[in-house]
């Protein structure tokens, strides 16, 4: 039986709509899965036809309906007036025919954003939307939505033109955006290829997005002859040594005779970005101190930031090759991209503080804020210990350095401070303390038992403080505080965050009302199981025997609903890591 579409735009426009969605989802939870991206469309009726909608959407269950967007073409008409004013006439027809079109597409999305600003008020998603496609009559637009709290965590600049004409990017999320988005546009113009609309894949996407933020950057250093190749340029200094050594070393981007830029040492003839060799050459003489000196055209000497500069300014661009095939970009002290072996990305948090904060109390009962601050203060300081380690909080840390003593360094107890962390993280072994930061045991060797848990592509660090937490973590409070050789943390045991139980019963009770409905509302339905597959490990075993029976339910009395197509759910089972320590107090 073939699948009816009430909204017709043209024959594949469910294929191609889930193509994309599968496309979005590859490429933004490769940047942060919390973006959680959804992709629709709509279709604005251009042609006259008495056998369309004068608007469609696809999915239909996308959240919004068709009436929502009723007014669009009068909306659209009254921001094209706006424009009017300003209007450009040209003496080409073509040029002035294109000219038009744009305004009218320009108008077209600031109707739509509009009324989805407008019913989406309170939402938690933000919507982009790309420009149109023609196909068989309708203007199609592709919008992408993507989670508020995700978007707003990550540093992002605030200009978006450069000399009030050319677009530039603010973030490395927004240049990815423009970038799929622009994909959708391009591949709907062949509406047809139902099976991989977006031939490109979330790497090469990623790759382009990168490369693309890069000219904010570049744009800031006022030589136009710089204005292209920085992101190529600094991916090859990268993978570039001298005389055998990694380059690591910062460079300055900031237009020439920045005023809080001061040149210590200058060069008589600049060196071009573009000629890595002597770039990578004179990358060894910056150090902590000093920088590179670039406006990303030329390279004018090593200096060093004075005065207090204006971030509202953003013409100032920091570049820190960190090891080899890896940089890091930032301005005014906030990360904005990471480039590893040529793939860039976002900053990653070393560890989120709200976790660490929300985990210690669960962990150690009656610890105190005090407590959970110097703990925090002393793994902040672990994590400049360029080699990595690991700290063993214990109530049982005392008792643990005389059964560990002939493999660690027991010391009289001492309060640990962030003055002497990187000297006795600097040996190899775990440093053992208590709740109290008060250290008793230094390079300690861990044991514990074989178990399943373990991750073979993590290192011996990680895997021996799985082992060690297995055997011990049920014996006394303890919390194994992991740091990498980048700096990154990871808490073992690694608590899933609390969530209130009233979230699970009040779905439940939405779920079961389905039943009473004449006809199936897919929207209710699959949203109420996404729901429940995505808080699975939060819910009792009485829970999913519940919600097993409901959908089973469901599915049998609106089963002519489904015949045609359907998400085929798999049974929730409850997980035995849970209890209620995971339920936030109502």
């Amino acid at each position: 039986m073939g699948n009816t579409i009430d909204l017709f735009m043209w024959g594949y426009q469910q294929h191609v709509q889930i193509s994309f969605q599968v496309s979005a989802e590859s490429l933004f939870k490769k940047i942060d899965y919390k973006l959680n991206p959804r992709v629709f469309f709509i279709g604005v009726l251009v042609d006259k036809r008495e056998d369309r909608h004068p608007v469609c959407l696809e999915p239909e269950d996308c959240g919004y309906n068709v009436e929502s967007f009723r007014d669009l073409k009068d909306l659209a008409t009254q921001l094209e007036k706006v424009d009017e004013e300003g209007r450009i006439f040209h003496s080409h027809q073509i040029a002035q025919e294109n000219h038009e079109k744009r305004i009218t597409t320009k108008s077209y999305i600031e109707g739509i954003n509009k009324i989805l600003k407008r019913e989406n008020v309170y939402g938690e998603n933000e919507h982009y939307v790309a420009s149109p496609t023609y196909i068989d009559g309708f203007l199609v637009f592709t919008v992408l939505s993507l989670n508020k709290n995700a978007l707003n965590k990550y540093y992002s600049l605030i200009k978006d033109k450069m000399d009030e004409r050319f677009t530039i990017y603010r973030s490395f999320i927004e240049s990815t955006i423009n970038i799929f988005l622009k994909e959708c546009s391009n591949s709907l113009k062949d509406p047809n290829n139902a099976i991989n609309s977006i031939e490109r894949n979330a790497d090469e996407l990623l790759r382009n997005a990168g490369r693309q933020f890069m000219y904010t950057v570049s744009a800031a250093g006022r030589n136009f002859e710089g204005l292209h190749g920085l992101y190529d340029a600094c991916n090859e200094i990268a993978s570039m040594k001298y005389e055998g050594a990694v380059g690591i070393g910062k460079m300055i981007i900031a237009p020439k005779d920045h005023k809080n830029v001061k040149v210590t040492l200058q060069l008589k003839e600049p060196i071009r970005v573009s000629d890595y060799r002597k770039v990578r050459k004179f990358l060894e003489l910056s150090d902590n101190s000093s920088a590179i000196i670039s406006d990303t055209a030329l390279i004018y000497g090593l200096g060093e930031l004075r005065g207090k500069y204006n971030p509202k300014e953003e013409t100032l661009f920091e570049i820190n090759f960190t090891s080899h095939f890896k940089w890091e970009l930032s301005h005014d002290n906030n990360p904005l991209m990471v480039v590893e072996y040529r793939e860039p990305s976002l900053p990653v948090e070393k560890i989120n503080r709200e976790k660490f904060y929300s985990d210690f109390p669960r962990l150690f009962d009656g610890i105190s804020k005090e407590q959970i601050d110097d703990l925090w203060d002393i793994s902040m300081e672990a994590t400049k210990q360029k080699h990595g380690t690991m700290l063993v909080i214990s109530d049982n840390a005392a008792n643990e350095a005389i059964r560990l003593g002939k493999q660690c360094f027991t010391l009289k107890p001492l309060k640990l401070t962030e003055k002497i962390i990187q000297q006795i993280t600097s040996i190899d072994g775990a440093v053992l303390l208590d709740r109290d930061s008060t250290c008793h045991a230094i390079g300690v060797i861990l044991d514990g038992l074989a178990t399943e848990k373990g991750d073979a592509s993590r290192g011996a660090r990680f895997n021996s403080a799985i082992r060690y937490y297995e055997q011990f973590g049920k014996e006394t409070s303890l919390v194994l505080v992991i740091i990498s050789e980048d700096g990154m943390i990871n808490l073992i045991p690694n608590l899933k965050p609390q969530i209130k139980h009233s979230l699970i019963t009040e779905a439940i009770d939405e779920f079961k009302s389905i039943l009473d409905l004449q006809n199936l509302n897919h929207k209710a339905f699959n949203q109420g199981m996404s729901f429940f597959q995505s808080l699975n490990f939060y819910l009792t075993k009485k829970e999913c025997e519940t919600i097993n029976k409901l959908r089973k339910e469901i599915e049998e009395k609106f089963k002519k609903d489904l015949a045609m197509m359907h998400i085929v759910y798999s049974d929730l089972e409850p997980n035995e890591e849970m209890n209620d320590s995971y339920y936030k107090p109502e």
